[in-house]
């Protein structure tokens, strides 16, 4: 008996020990998982984001303590002839240099802003080696207590066997009643860690299946050709992933394919194109409609007629002008560029108050609110002109991003120079606005230029609203704003409160501005954040206000929590204008008048805001029910074919009644 409760004893210290520790590390990667993170979760996104969490930190700490137990058998060969104490004292040395070599890498390369993700890549390296050593003196320390408590007894309980797991639930659960209290709405705990461990199952049942397919392709390589054998092992990883490689990227082929089919489609509420003689795809324009694309319909159908604006402002108007190139509407960039000239010469551009550039988001969408404020506010005096780069949604189009920049510079040089033409009494002022994407391919359109290259364009004024934190031109400036922005010209403020409280001079030199919410997770995501911790979880001035306090920033667990976040960025209802996440409705009006020197009087602004709420639903509400109109009757159709009937409308004379 004695020396069966030895050899469980021992079995701790033997094959299975990289499994609990493995089993621990995940158990409190359960626990990271419902930390609060900028917007809140919905019960399967947590239940996601806890599986593949729990599943990425146990395959990282079961490689971390693999890599230490092999290094100490590099060290001291023979350890399993080795009499348990040894083995004991040999695992608790080698766990215990881990930990100390890890917290060494990580002051090594201290954290610095703006570093390259390489240099974060090795501190975070280094943090999971000592979390790893950490974890490994700690089921050492269990695992010597067994041995004492056997000793002293001959009884071992139970529940010490499994150990990882245990200690890891008693920390998580320790973490999510801790984050309840930061977060009320915190989606259920049993449901969310039911599922999570149903998703955790699933990429583990997927991990095994590769690790058993390299196996045994790696030991046909062996046996077929004795020359491969020393690359035997990664011809069976690559084998073994090739099926999923493949598949994922069929996937997302087909994503993409379907994404902009969706993005070229008409939609059944603009059917027929523009009545406007100031609009692209209007009997004046030279662009074709069907080559907008959907977001292009939309937005030259939805262009604000000059009696609208009357109506709210009290004021004679003109109609604005909305200029829009669809990625169909030419085939090169130069011929795109040449399009959007023309259209601004045939259209009457040139002799109107003020001409904006707008940067589209990926689908090609043009905020709506931010441009019909701009034409309210100049009582119609004014141009828009656009230039799309993709079909997808800005997710999908990262790819299109060089595009959109080279679209951009393109196009501002040849504003610059037609604008430079006219006398400068009756030059229109030029002003230029991105949302998210837009944002990014029109600020990185003056990379390394800082605001030198906003002069250098001839932009008066600009609006970036949402800026995605990959931008350059906007991580150039927040890093060095004396050398990007020497006039400091820009500010970043989250909401008109927020501008409202900054100095007086600030308020007066400010010319470009950057809104960007909180809580918005587009301004915040970027892949580096899986191995680098971001200003705005530091504990210093950069913190954001959205993340409460005593929440600290973990690889992998981080980057999923905003994964989700972006996802839910963009909830919006129609008609009910907000300022949370990527939601930037409620204070566009405010924002436009200011960005742009539109000045205007606190009842003009209720006014317009009362009206962009009502417009904006209006059209929703035309769009559902063109779209169920549409569905309606094609659903008649289908029953009348059934019938091997013809469509009554189509029907010249009566048909015969038929006899019951």
């Amino acid at each position: 008996m004695g020396l069966r409760l030895t050899r469980l004893a021992e079995a701790m210290m033997r094959r299975d020990f990289t499994e609990r520790a493995a089993t621990l590390a995940a158990a409190v990667a359960v626990g990271q998982s419902f930390a609060p993170s900028l917007l809140p979760r919905k019960p399967l996104q947590q239940a996601v984001v806890t599986g593949l969490s729990a599943s990425l930190v146990y395959g990282a700490a079961r490689t971390s303590q693999s890599a230490i137990e092999s290094a100490a058998e590099l060290v001291v060969p023979g350890v399993d002839t080795q009499s348990f104490n040894n083995r004991k004292v040999l695992a608790a040395s080698a766990n215990g240099i881990a930990v100390l070599l890890g917290i060494a890498v990580q002051r090594a390369v201290p954290r610095r802003r703006g570093e390259p993700v390489k240099r974060a890549t090795v501190r975070t390296l280094g943090w999971q080696l000592s979390a790893a050593g950490s974890i490994g003196l700690g089921l050492t320390g269990v695992a010597a207590a067994v041995d004492v408590l056997l000793r002293r007894t001959g009884r071992v309980h139970p529940l010490v066997v499994p150990t990882g797991f245990i200690l890891g639930s008693v920390v998580a659960a320790g973490e999510i009643a801790w984050y309840r209290r930061r977060q009320p709405e915190t989606p259920p705990v049993f449901g969310a860690v039911a599922q999570g461990m149903g998703v955790m199952t699933g990429v583990t049942v997927l991990s095994v299946t590769e690790s058993v397919t390299a196996d045994a392709v790696a030991g046909l390589v062996r046996r077929v050709a004795p020359g491969f054998a020393g690359l035997a092992e990664p011809i069976g990883h690559a084998t073994a992933l090739a099926p999923l490689v493949g598949g994922l990227w069929a996937g997302l082929e087909w994503v993409n394919h379907r994404t902009e089919q969706g993005g070229a489609a008409v939609e059944q509420a603009y059917q027929r194109p523009p009545t406007s003689l100031t609009a692209s795809g209007g009997p004046s324009s030279g662009i074709d409609w069907a080559t907008l694309g959907r977001e292009g319909r939309r937005y030259v159908n939805m262009v604000l007629p000059a009696k609208e604006i009357t109506a709210v402002t009290g004021q004679a108007a003109k109609d604005p002008i909305r200029v829009f190139v669809g990625l169909e509407s030419a085939a090169t960039v130069d011929a795109r560029v040449s399009a959007a000239i023309d259209e601004l010469e045939a259209l009457g551009a040139f002799s109107r108050k003020l001409i904006c550039l707008a940067s589209p988001t990926g689908t090609g969408y043009v905020n709506y609110v931010a441009a019909e404020s701009m034409e309210y506010l100049t009582g119609g005096d004014c141009a828009t002109v656009c230039l799309q780069y993709s079909l997808r949604p800005s997710f999908l189009s990262l790819d299109r991003v060089a595009l959109g920049r080279e679209q951009n510079r393109a196009l501002l040089h040849a504003l610059n120079g037609r604008l430079r033409a006219i006398p400068a009494a009756e030059r229109p002022r030029f002003v230029a606005m991105g949302e998210s994407l837009g944002a990014f391919t029109l600020q990185d359109a003056f990379l390394h230029e800082g605001t030198a290259g906003l002069h250098r364009a001839g932009i008066d004024r600009a609006l970036f609203i949402g800026t995605p934190a990959e931008s350059k031109w906007a991580e150039q400036w927040r890093l060095d704003p004396e050398r990007a922005d020497p006039g400091s010209e820009v500010v970043e403020v989250a909401s008109w409160a927020e501008w409202l409280e900054l100095p007086a001079d600030i308020r007066e030199r400010a010319r470009y501005f950057l809104l960007s919410h909180h809580e918005d997770p587009i301004t915040k995501f970027s892949p580096a954040i899986a191995v680098q911790a971001p200003d705005w979880m530091s504990r210093g001035a950069d913190r954001s206000p959205a993340v409460p306090d005593g929440v600290q920033w973990r690889p992998f667990t981080t980057f999923l929590l905003t994964t989700v976040d972006v996802l839910n960025a963009s909830d919006v209802v129609p008609g009910h204008f907000s300022a949370r996440g990527h939601d930037y409705r409620s204070d566009l009006a405010r924002f436009t008048s200011l960005a742009f020197d539109l000045p205007c009087d606190e009842a003009m602004l209720t006014r317009m805001e009362t009206a962009l709420r009502r417009r904006e639903l209006l059209w929703a509400e035309r769009r559902v029910v063109a779209e169920q109109f549409a569905q309606a009757r094609e659903s008649i159709q289908r029953q009348l074919r059934s019938w091997s009937a013809t469509d009554p409308a189509e029907q010249s004379t009566p048909s015969a009644p038929v006899r019951a």
